[in-house]
């Protein structure tokens, strides 16, 4: 801890060890924050798109808007809680919150009416396509970091979206493995920064025609099974032969990542992965989990019973995961409550009004009728967010004092204003 200088004018610089990351659904918690009255910078442990959404100058926050006027934060919530006392047809978007602000926007939408889905979903409802259809055997981060001797990531790279990937699963020693851990990219190639991190890992890549990953699968499932490989490109032998003997192989993909055929794609790994089962064993790493995705859908089955794009009409809950998508509903939404707490996600285009409970650093492309700024969870309020593997949820703390409220709290005062 550094003390104040000039007779305490500066706030003390204190350093929060052990900072769980909220943002790409990782899970990282081994970074470390540095805060100075509101400022905030991240230092070990995050990684640069970590770094940004963590940081604050240690400006105060914005004020409350109505009709773009600030206005006292009570006047702000009345005047939502006003809008949506009378819409017809809300849409509940972006849903970037922890948990607890995920149920209670379950319970505001049971009163007002409306649909609700999260903003990075899409990826999600392709996961969940191929698990109902025909199921998978899924496996977790730390299963993978102990026990994985050959990942095959297929399609793009996932440390796109997911920074710190391979240094958190896949690093050069694992606690059960005995040889050399090796990384296969399937159709895609390792980022300059996911090289840096397979230091020391064996690496390969298997080139695939551009869309042609659905084929490649279905060669590398057939040959897996005992069947006589087809002729042509890509030459899937090698691979086949390395998953049949690896200890425990292991097919992840991010599925937003994934082009228009993402369905077959993750239809055609999961094929693989159950194949390979027959004799040996293997499992699917499904990645998601972008700003609480997963706990956003947790938290939609156990208090519904339905994922998320479910709708509420009359006091019943209706999901559909293609009318009750945020492009979808807001053709007919008369208003759309935004939230967005872990980074400042601009809202959809819509023609009705708009309510943001959203990220103090905003920018709108058009004002919206009501804004309230929110705290993040894990840096403004403590909170809980779920890993992208769906079996862990993490604990956030607070660790700066803001006037910032949190998602939670800020429906649960709308709701109090509309009885």
């Amino acid at each position: 801890m550094t003390e104040p200088q000039g007779g305490g004018a500066t706030p003390q610089k204190v350093v929060r060890p052990d900072v769980v990351c909220p943002f790409c659904g990782l899970g990282c918690d081994d970074v470390s924050l540095t805060v100075s009255g509101l400022a905030v910078e991240a230092g070990e442990g995050a990684c640069g798109r970590a770094a940004a959404l963590f940081r604050r100058g240690g400006e105060a926050p914005p004020a409350a808007r109505v009709n773009g006027y600030e206005v006292p934060l009570e006047a702000a919530l009345a005047a939502a809680a006003e809008l949506l006392e009378a819409a017809r047809s809300p849409a509940y978007a972006g849903l970037g919150t922890d948990v607890d602000g995920v149920r209670h926007v379950i319970k505001l939408a049971c009163r007002t009416g409306g649909s609700v889905d999260h903003y990075a979903s899409a990826g999600l409802f392709r996961n969940l396509s191929t698990s109902q259809r025909r199921g998978w055997v899924a496996t977790t981060l730390a299963e993978v970091r102990n026990h994985c001797d050959l990942m095959v990531v297929v399609g793009p790279d996932p440390s796109e979206a997911f920074h710190r990937l391979y240094a958190r699963v896949t690093p050069k020693t694992g606690r059960f493995l005995d040889g050399p851990r090796k990384i296969v990219f399937l159709g895609g190639e390792p980022s300059a920064e996911a090289r840096t991190q397979l230091d020391g890992v064996v690496v390969e890549t298997v080139a695939v025609p551009e869309g042609g990953l659905v084929d490649a699968l279905s060669r590398l499932q057939a040959i897996v099974g005992g069947l006589a490989p087809i002729e042509g490109d890509p030459d899937m032998r090698p691979l086949a032969e390395a998953l049949k003997s690896a200890k425990y192989g292991v097919l992840a993909w991010s599925a937003a990542a994934l082009g228009e055929d993402g369905d077959l794609v993750i239809e055609r790994a999961v094929a693989v992965v159950e194949t390979l089962n027959v004799e040996t064993r293997a499992a699917c790493l499904p990645l998601a989990g972008r700003d609480n995705l997963i706990g956003a859908n947790q938290a939609f089955l156990w208090n519904v019973g339905f994922p998320l794009r479910t709708a509420f009409r009359g006091g019943v809950a209706d999901h559909d995961q293609s009318a009750n998508a945020t492009a979808e509903a807001l053709k007919d939404a008369d208003i759309v409550v935004w939230i967005s707490a872990f980074r400042p996600e601009r809202p959809p285009a819509c023609d009705g009004r708009l309510i943001a409970l959203a990220h103090p650093a905003t920018e709108f492309e058009r004002e919206p009728d009501v804004f309230i700024p929110v705290g993040q969870p894990g840096l403004d309020h403590a909170g809980l967010v779920f890993r992208t593997d769906t079996v862990v949820s993490v604990p956030l703390k607070k660790h700066r004092d803001s006037s910032l409220i949190s998602v939670a709290e800020a429906l649960s005062r709308i709701g109090g204003a509309q009885s």
